[in-house]
């Protein structure tokens, strides 16, 4: 159903979807639901200041942010001039605004309502991802100067699969 709801936000492919949480179930459900929607996660660290998270945001021309809580969607409000491309905040813990700032919850809600509609949505997102499309950006924590996005590929994440089950790591 998450997958299902960021594509009703307008989550196209490719298009970049931040999360900034902590380690969790619930950044795995979101990673997830970003990568069956087509669009491709950012990764953002918890702790990152707000300037950064900006930075990162605007560089990866990040159109959702998934946040851990209110004080990581903070980081973004407050720098919301900056962030012109950032249309919506979805919160895993807390409560929205009823505009631009939604629940996980009724994310889920969204999905399922397309869904009802649509109950291909999103097997056809996936049949159309192809392995040189953008799956993931990783970025630097900045330590030398502004972080760095790495990108990363959907062959990526599947070569190395692929390897470890080659290596008997995974079944």
């Amino acid at each position: 159903n998450a997958a299902a709801g960021l594509v009703d936000i307008g989550v196209e492919p490719e298009f970049r979807v931040a999360i900034a949480s902590n380690t969790s179930l619930s950044w795995i459900l979101a990673d997830m639901a970003i990568m069956l929607s087509g669009g491709a996660t950012t990764t953002v660290y918890p702790s990152t200041g707000a300037e950064d998270v900006a930075y990162i945001l605007s560089d990866s021309h990040s159109r959702v942010l998934v946040a851990e809580d209110q004080s990581q969607a903070d980081k973004v409000t407050s720098q919301q001039g900056e962030l012109p491309d950032v249309k919506t905040i979805v919160l895993l813990k807390g409560e929205g605004n009823g505009d631009n700032i939604i629940t996980w919850d009724e994310l889920e809600a969204k999905g399922k309502a397309v869904l009802a509609d649509q109950p291909d949505l999103i097997k056809d997102r996936v049949a159309a991802t192809a392995p040189d499309a953008l799956a993931t950006l990783i970025y630097t924590s900045g330590t030398t100067g502004k972080p760095k996005g790495v990108e990363l590929t959907h062959g990526n994440w599947t070569y190395e699969a692929s390897a470890m089950a080659s290596l008997g790591v995974i079944e």
